[in-house]
C-alpha cells in the first residue's frame, strides 16, 4: 500500500495523505480491497492521472 500511494503522489503531484483518500475511495467505490487495488496501481494497471 505504501508503494502505490507513492506511485499515486507521482502521478497527480500531491502529498501522502490524499493519495491515499485517493486510494481508499477508489478501492471503495469499486467494492475491492485497499490491498488489491494497491496491486494493481504498482503493477501499472490502474493510473490516476488519465494516462494509458
Amino acid at each position: 500500500m505504501h508503494q502505490a500511494t507513492g506511485v499515486v503522489m507521482a502521478q497527480l503531484g500531491i502529498s501522502a495523505a490524499p493519495a491515499l483518500a485517493r486510494l481508499r475511495a477508489h478501492a471503495f467505490a469499486e467494492d475491492r480491497t485497499i490491498r488489491d487495488l494497491a496491486h494493481e496501481v504498482v503493477r501499472g494497471r490502474i493510473r490516476f492521472d488519465g494516462e494509458g
